[in-house]
């Protein structure tokens, strides 16, 4: 149940977003995005404004777009964007732009850019931030059906893990409470 790059801590996600909104706006919607999508660095940098349906909060992940398809055929997907904060700067960017319009190595940098100010320990990666959403839903509750449709896996083995993963953290932090 280990990844070979673990997702965030509470304290980490905090710090990595209130660094990111002291960057310009791709920085932001960047990290804002991946944290609270899950999408894969490919996806997002397909990511287009006709992927938005506004009026429901979501992200529609299409199943082809002018020859690019996602990854596994799970992959196109329905994804609920509910945080004001990611949302409010989705919309920003996409009042200026229609496309990312970037490669997945520009992603990349990107993400460890603003990672690089913080004062995390670990390696911090678009995939990083994909684990990280993972475990932030199951810890807010998700079942392992919603935790698979939202982040495109084609079996509940991958969700479970992230449910186990994020009951590991609150074992952990109930134990530095409770001594």
């Amino acid at each position: 149940m280990t990844w070979k790059r673990e997702p965030l801590e509470k304290d980490e996600l905090t710090e990595l977003l209130d660094v990111a909104e002291t960057f310009d706006l791709d920085h932001d919607f960047t990290i804002r995005t991946l944290v609270h999508t899950g999408l894969r660095a490919g996806e997002f940098a397909q990511l287009r404004s006709d992927w938005m349906d506004w009026q429901n909060e979501q992200l529609r992940v299409p199943v082809e777009q002018d020859g690019w398809t996602p990854k596994t055929e799970h992959a196109a997907r329905t994804i609920p964007v509910r945080d004001p904060d990611t949302l409010r700067v989705i919309r920003e960017f996409f009042k200026r732009n229609e496309a990312v319009g970037v490669g997945r190595q520009a992603v990349y940098h990107r993400v460890t850019r603003v990672a690089d100010e913080t004062a995390i320990q670990k390696k911090v990666t678009p995939h990083v931030l994909r684990h990280t959403y993972g475990t932030l839903i199951a810890s807010k509750g998700a079942t392992p059906q919603y935790i698979r449709q939202t982040m495109g896996h084609a079996d509940l083995s991958s969700a479970n893990t992230y449910i186990e993963y994020s009951g590991v953290q609150l074992n952990e932090e109930a134990s530095e409470v409770w001594g």
